[in-house]
């Protein structure tokens, strides 16, 4: 039984492709049998289904611009789904350890900043 997967796309594109990792072959949208492959695409939502094999499948999306070598983003299902079934194509920015570390230092330094001030009063 197939995985059912949203796929949120959240930019507008020229052309995007949407494939089944584990078939290799583009996803057909199941609300309106639209084949997911060198489509033009305004913000929307896709439903597509997703083969699985031992519990695992895949979802690879990319802009498909033409004469460049398209960058593809790799989704695992189930791993990468919301709460709600679905993915969201460009992948979410995520910060950088070497941000939140830097982040951590400032904090450290504010809290001790406002601790002195307490005490000085």
């Amino acid at each position: 039984m197939p995985y059912k997967v949203d796929v949120k796309i959240a930019n507008a594109y020229a052309s995007l492709t949407v494939k089944d990792w584990l078939s290799d072959s583009p996803c057909v949208d199941t609300q309106t049998g639209t084949k997911l492959e060198n489509v033009p695409v305004q913000p929307t939502t896709f439903h597509v289904l997703i083969g699985h094999s031992n519990g695992v499948g895949g979802v690879i999306i990319y802009d498909t611009v033409p004469n460049v070598a398209p960058v593809p983003s790799n989704y695992e299902i189930p791993r990468e789904l919301d709460e709600t079934g679905t993915i969201t194509f460009p992948k979410p920015k995520r910060a950088l350890q070497s941000d939140l570390d830097n982040l951590d230092a400032q904090v450290k330094n504010l809290t001790q900043q406002i601790a002195g001030n307490k005490r000085g009063k």
